[in-house]
């Protein structure tokens, strides 16, 4: 039998899953053969190593060598050190009398100063890594070498743990379609979330993936009923699949299998779970993968109410637009970019002229159709790479990335005139704008308060105008 049993695996698939656990775990994940070659490569770019090799390769000959002799040396775990000093998490994959490889964990950034605490959370992490992986492994070579099932429950339940102690949506949903396609070979893995009266494909994996990502159909149409009229997986042909409007161009082998799971949990339907796997599931697989889908079900529901409150949280209610602690959020991302990489930022800070009077002739309600339409007025007339939203009163943000003053100085004159010419109820309203630009060294409450000044300007000079940033 070949030292090389990783050999086995389809490499594209199981990078792609690789990636998914590297991005759920915020970790790098880096695997190698017995022998210490590169089975698959680091999931993220490691900052030092990119310097090194000039954003070319992720290791140079000085590390692999490093890699071949340290691993080789390996026992079952260990902390090393690479030659450019970036600390690694080493594990030997298998068993003894399995050998499969060996698996490293890297931190995603270089970190200089770390606290006790972070460590040990991050020692968790690669922990629940490495148990997720070996499983997983284990149950795809078993599979292939010996055509056994055993160990796939062991692989279920370590995906099926981080399944539902992950609350960022697009996290869980990357995490159920590449794990599917990795532990049972699929075809095709989607899963569809149900928003209201209708079901909407979030994520698919696969080769006919990209055909089902977006597509929505009503919760009445007949397939889709068929599914959700009882509380166990449906297995369909491909022209029942097909019935389902919009999916041109989908093709299955034959005999081929595709299963239909609704993913029902005590407040009801969350979402379904479609694979297409090239042999029929015998029953301790049909058995499995309904576990898998009921964990997948409560993550689909844990993670949906988390975003939904995040979007709460992060909006105002008033307008639609993100609040004054999002865009700050915001605004602290940009300005990293700024440093970083150096990109051009501006920001538009407006103010509705005389809001305070407007609200005290008219009404509150009259001022809060102001509020909204300017906030209106604004999104039609942003990018949207854009970023709005109402910093407080009748004050409003504009963050414009990768934009300098001129443009934003634009940007700033096409909003004040749509105002300016919209006929509002009762009488004419304006607003006063100030513009800045980010600088180098700019935190977000000092560019933000050159905007300020710059707006305070435009009202200094008669209201109805923009004002650029003289700094």
């Amino acid at each position: 039998m070949s030292n090389n049993l990783l050999l086995s695996i389809s490499l594209k698939y199981w990078q792609d899953f690789q990636d998914t656990l590297a991005k759920v775990m915020d970790a790098n994940i880096y695997i190698f053969d017995v022998n210490g070659a590169s089975f698959s490569r680091f999931s993220r770019p490691v900052e030092l190593c990119q310097e090194v090799n000039k954003g070319e390769k992720i290791c140079n000959e000085k590390c692999i060598r490093f890699y071949k002799s340290a691993l080789r040396s390996l026992e079952d775990k260990g902390i090393l050190t690479c030659p450019y000093g970036i600390r690694l998490y080493a594990y030997r994959l298998g068993t003894y009398a399995q050998k499969i490889g060996f698996l490293v964990i890297t931190p995603t950034r270089i970190r200089t100063e770390v606290s006790g605490e972070e460590e040990n959370i991050f020692l968790t992490k690669v922990h629940s890594i490495y148990q997720t992986i070996n499983e997983v492994l284990k149950a795809i070579l078993e599979k292939n070498l010996l055509g056994l099932r055993r160990l796939e429950l062991n692989s279920i339940y370590e995906i099926s743990r981080l399944l539902t102690s992950t609350v960022e949506l697009d996290k869980v949903l990357d995490l159920i379609t590449n794990s599917l396609i990795i532990i049972y070979k699929a075809d095709l893995s989607f899963v569809g979330l149900r928003e209201g009266d209708k079901i909407r494909i979030a994520q698919a994996k696969g080769e006919y993936g990209h055909l089902l990502i977006g597509r929505e159909w009503p919760m009445v149409q007949p397939l889709i009923e068929q599914v959700f009229s009882k509380v166990e997986p449906s297995s369909l042909s491909i022209e029942e699949l097909m019935t389902l409007p919009g999916l041109t161009g989908l093709e299955v082998a034959p005999g081929n299998e595709i299963v239909i799971y609704p993913l029902w949990t005590a407040l009801g339907a969350v979402g379904m779970l479609g694979i297409v796997v090239p042999v029929s599931l015998d029953d301790d697989g049909s058995r499995n993968l309904q576990i898998y889908a009921n964990f997948a079900a409560v993550a689909l529901a844990n993670a949906t109410l988390i975003r939904r409150l995040e979007r709460e949280a992060e909006t105002d209610f008033m307008t639609g637009f993100f609040n004054k602690r999002a865009l700050r959020n915001m605004l602290v991302q940009e300005l990293e970019r700024v440093t970083r990489y150096s990109t051009p930022l501006s920001v538009i800070l407006l103010d509705i002229d005389d809001f305070k009077s407007y609200n005290d002739t008219f009404g509150h309600l009259a001022g809060d159709i102001v509020l909204q339409k300017t906030a209106e007025i604004i999104k039609n007339s942003i990018r949207l790479v854009d970023i709005a939203g109402r910093y407080g009163g009748e004050e409003f943000v504009i963050i414009l990335p990768g934009t300098k003053k001129e443009g934003a100085a634009r940007v700033a004159e096409r909003i004040r005139k749509s105002i300016e010419i919209y006929p509002f109820p009762h009488r004419r309203v304006t607003v006063s704008l100030g513009v800045a630009s980010a600088k180098r060294n700019d935190s977000v409450d000092s560019l933000l308060a050159r905007a300020d000044q710059a707006c305070y300007q435009a009202k200094r000079q008669g209201k109805n105008r923009f004002c650029l940033d003289p700094s």
